[in-house]
């Protein structure tokens, strides 16, 4: 199914929106803030950049060997996922800088780490964000066939088990999308006769080299260690990043109360975008200040999806506004206490995923057989 060929019905409560915008210009104005250019997020621009060279540089400069070396090899890689969270996903988003030139210079930042920016923005920002768990639109619920994520997708017996077997697919995610993803995207995008601009297939291609240049083979040349050694550490970063990164993303969206809206056959949706949104969408641990500022306000989910402009160094201090907004419209408002309550909840329904008895129809929340 195609996005442009899905389309919501925003004659339902078409107030809540432009409401929910009002409140949160208005709270930043109040606090004589603006969505975007906070101090707060520059600092941690330059913080986690710093973090990217410092922690590269002390792994080449000679002071640390064997299983140190090894650890600061992990630590580098840790960086990577935290200039996606805290870096390239808001300035993917323009919510870094109202100067457009600097959100682009900055989700460069993603191409850094091996993924393109440019087909990141394609895949995330418009199928994602735009159909939040519509099936066959939102790359986000798609499981090759390995998981079952979504009421409407093909059921297999071996799915039965992808509770179990799910880390092991997470643990492959991030190098799945530098080595294959990319370029899996920019074939359908040719494929719906969209063409990819000739400087970003050249890029594409070189962030790909200079990733794996910079990974693989200049610590193979320049390391005292054997070349297995850089794989094996190559190969450890992105089981844990794959990890951090998928379940930081997929709780926001596939838990126990999991809502999958059903598309009719002539591609309409019966909500508003905004209920959509609310109604598909979670967040998690939004009071943990110490989590949200790793996870670059991931947690905060709701509001990201809703109004993507404003950076993640507000999205705590707009919780209730979210919360109030919802409340007052009478639509629901998802909120998990903890991250690991999230992943359990995930967990919960992949299980329920692979027991297609448990999902009686694709508009109804999953539930969890009792036995």
């Amino acid at each position: 199914m195609k996005a442009k060929n899905v389309k919501f019905n925003n004659q339902i409560q078409p107030d809540i929106l432009p409401e929910l915008k009002r409140r949160v210009t208005q709270y930043l104005t109040d606090k004589n803030l603006t969505a975007q250019d906070s101090p707060a997020i520059y600092f941690k621009v330059a913080f986690w950049l710093v973090a990217w060279v410092a922690t590269y540089v002390w792994a080449f400069s000679g002071l640390v060997s064997g299983i140190w070396l090894f650890l600061v090899g992990i630590l580098h890689g840790l960086t990577h996922v935290f200039i996606a969270f805290n870096i390239a996903h808001d300035a993917n988003h323009n919510a870094i800088s109202r100067n457009l030139n600097v959100n682009r210079l900055l989700s460069y930042t993603l191409d850094l780490i091996g993924v393109s920016s440019y087909l990141w923005r394609v895949a995330h920002n418009q199928d994602h964000h735009g159909y939040v768990n519509v099936e066959g639109v939102d790359s986000n619920i798609e499981g090759y066939g390995l998981l079952r994520l979504s009421p409407e997708a093909p059921y297999k017996s071996f799915h039965r088990y992808q509770y179990l077997y799910a880390p092991l697919l997470y643990s492959v995610s991030t190098i799945n999308y530098v080595l294959a993803k990319d370029f899996k995207i920019m074939r359908e995008l040719y494929a719906r006769g969209k063409k990819v601009p000739t400087s970003e297939i050249f890029s594409l291609f070189a962030s790909k080299l200079f990733y794996m240049t910079y990974m693989l083979i200049l610590p193979m040349v320049f390391l005292p260690v054997a070349w297995y050694y850089v794989v094996l550490c190559f190969i450890t970063v992105h089981v844990l990043v794959g990890n951090i990164l998928a379940l930081t993303f997929i709780v926001g969206h596939l838990t126990e109360e999991a809502h999958f809206p059903e598309v009719e056959a002539d591609g309409k949706l019966s909500q508003n975008w905004a209920i959509h949104v609310y109604e598909t969408t979670n967040d998690f641990a939004t009071k943990n200040a110490v989590l949200t500022w790793f996870l670059g306000g991931i947690n905060v989910h709701v509001i990201h999806h809703l109004l993507p402009y404003v950076n993640h160094t507000h999205y705590r201090s707009l919780v209730p506004i979210i919360k109030q907004t919802a409340l007052d419209f009478d639509i629901p408002y998802h909120q998990i206490p903890s991250f690991s309550q999230a992943i359990v909840s995930h967990f919960k329904f992949l299980y329920a995923m692979g027991l297609p008895e448990s999902v009686k129809t694709a508009t109804e929340p999953v539930s969890i057989p009792v036995e």
